[in-house]
Parts: C-alpha cells; structure tokens; sequence
C-alpha cells in the first residue's frame, strides 16, 4: 500500500475529504485499507458505510 493512498484514508476519515474525492486509480486500495479497518474493529460498519457510501460486507475483507 502506497503512502498517498494512506494519507487519503487518513484525510477521509478525518473528515477532510470525501471518498468520491480519491482519484479514481487509488480507490480500490483506500477501500482495503478501510475493509482491513472495518474487519480489524478499528471503525464500525457503519463508519464504512459514510466513508466509503456502500456496506461493508465481510466477505469483501482481504488478508
């Protein structure tokens, strides 16, 4: 996982930009990092949910 794609996850989750705001060749790996967040408990389903704007299904955890 890049750095920038962590710098945007962080910036989603602080509520400084929104996940329609990811250039779109990064979007899939903020998606793992919030999936690896969501399956870890570190944010709820329900906090994927906002950042990301679909739910988060478990099936869809990588690792």
């Amino acid at each position: 996982m890049s750095a920038i794609t962590k710098v945007y996850w962080r910036s989603i989750q602080r509520g400084s930009r929104t996940f329609a705001a990811v250039p779109e060749e990064l979007r899939q790996d903020v998606k793992t990092l919030a999936r690896r967040d969501a399956g870890a408990g570190k944010i709820s389903a329900e906090a994927y949910r906002q950042y990301i704007g679909e739910p988060y299904a478990e099936e869809h955890t990588e690792g």
